[in-house]
């Protein structure tokens, strides 16, 4: 079962503070902070390769397992200090964007309680907030000494995530990067299991396929970058560096800005496949209306992963290129549990359901789900389990340096996804 007030409704203004005041005393927690989505990608270069060495040789020696209660922790950025006073089901426009998606995570574990609280494992969930903050992310870590925490959800922010990182690694504690794609706060921990693929790997893996099919073999590829983006220009170098190492070289780069000129740059009498990482609506339009000039019908078109869940960027202009998408969160995937999800979500707040709500059922889901059916030893079995949520597709397999260290566990499920003009559709 779950604890008593993580089944209550997690609500807004004076009534939401008094029910996460009540959740901390109940399951002995407090602290507050706050913390979400790090957009920053990673140009890692981890690759998979044989196992060398056991990191878990302490659940090796463990003949019993299994627990009368498990511990989960999640240190979440929901910054309730911003919270405006309310009557528990409207939420005020002026609370913070980010406010309001971590809020939705946390509601779409709650949702989860429902059926989680029906196995036959029982747990205990502790939340915190750490507002973003370094010193209150180390004040959480003191208090979780006093519990017996077997999984711990990370902060969304990269630079509190590694607070938590460097914690759980060295307590030998599993953690969970949620919504955190980098590669730094779980490089070097293998006790780090990411949820989220950076969009660095989700472009190179369509590289990977298009360079190996044969329909595209004098296809000219190139990523279409935004230069005066650090992140941007780390993605391109991580992008080359791959294209050269596994000896295609077929990768050609654009710097765009507003005044480049497709019509001078491509080859008409190709095949052309432009993978661009720009996201933001404007740039997308603004550039699909420059590959519409150019008028050839041999230009083909990957994108951004976040493309899928931006109604601003036109479907009618992504179906003329073919355009395709790798992503590791699909709107559609079960649309019979989404309408369930929707529907107790309705129950809870007079909001507008967030994508991170579905994001965080599965999250809930996915760590009950491990824990039901490994125990405390689930690392040793983690790759071999797969999970079929609401938006997520969850299979976890460790990512290794050269030498055969594991450099943290990764989920490799993820969609392919093609745009028409009414939505985007898995292809495989």
């Amino acid at each position: 079962m779950t604890s008593a007030p993580n089944r209550q409704r997690l609500l807004n203004g004076n009534n939401l503070k008094a029910i996460l005041f009540a959740c901390f005393c109940i399951i002995g927690s407090t602290a507050f902070s706050q913390d979400h989505k790090s957009d920053d990608d990673d140009d890692s270069k981890a690759v998979n390769s044989t196992l060398v060495e056991n990191p878990y040789t302490h659940l090796d020696k463990i003949s019993n397992a299994s627990k009368s209660i498990y511990n989960v922790a999640f240190i979440l950025p929901i910054n309730t200090a911003k919270i405006l006073p309310g009557d528990g089901k409207d939420r005020f426009a002026s609370m913070p964007s980010e406010t309001r998606d971590v809020l939705g995570f946390w509601e779409g574990v709650n949702i989860a309680f429902g059926k989680i609280k029906r196995m036959n494992t029982k747990y205990v969930y502790h939340i915190w907030d750490n507002a973003r903050e370094d010193s209150s992310t180390l004040q959480i870590l003191e208090k979780l000494k006093k519990y017996n925490i077997d999984v711990v959800v990370a902060p969304f922010h990269t630079k509190q995530a590694l607070l938590v990182s460097n914690y759980c690694k060295e307590n030998k504690i599993p953690m969970i990067l949620a919504q955190n794609p980098s590669d730094v706060p779980a490089k070097d921990n293998p006790y780090a299991f990411k949820l989220q693929i950076p969009k660095s790997r989700l472009f190179y893996d369509y590289y990977k396929k298009i360079t190996t099919d044969i329909s595209y073999n004098n296809a000219i590829i190139y990523f279409v970058y935004d230069a005066t983006s650090k992140t941007e220009r780390r993605t391109a170098n991580y992008m080359k560096y791959m294209a050269e190492r596994d000896g295609t070289n077929r990768l050609r780069t654009i710097e765009y800005t507003g005044e480049t000129s497709f019509r001078m740059l491509l080859d008409t009498n190709k095949n052309n496949v432009l993978m661009i990482s720009h996201y933001k609506s404007n740039d997308v339009n603004e550039i699909l209306d420059k590959l519409i000039a150019v008028g050839s019908r041999r230009i083909f078109v990957f994108g951004n992963n976040l493309w899928s869940s931006n109604p601003k960027i036109s479907l009618e202009k992504l179906e003329k290129f073919n355009t395709r998408i790798y992503t590791d969160v699909f709107l559609q995937n079960n649309p019979t549990l989404i309408s369930e999800i929707k529907e107790r979500y309705k129950s809870m707040t007079n909001d507008q359901v967030v994508n991170d709500v579905f994001v965080g059922y599965d999250v809930g889901m996915y760590i009950a789900h491990l824990m039901d059916k490994f125990s405390v030893k689930f690392p040793l079995s983690a790759d071999g389990y797969k999970y079929y949520g609401a938006v997520s597709n969850i299979h976890i397999k460790p990512s290794y340096n050269p030498n055969g260290k594991i450099l943290f566990f990764e989920n490799t499920s993820k969609f392919l996804l093609q745009a028409t003009k009414n939505g985007w559709y898995s292809v495989e």
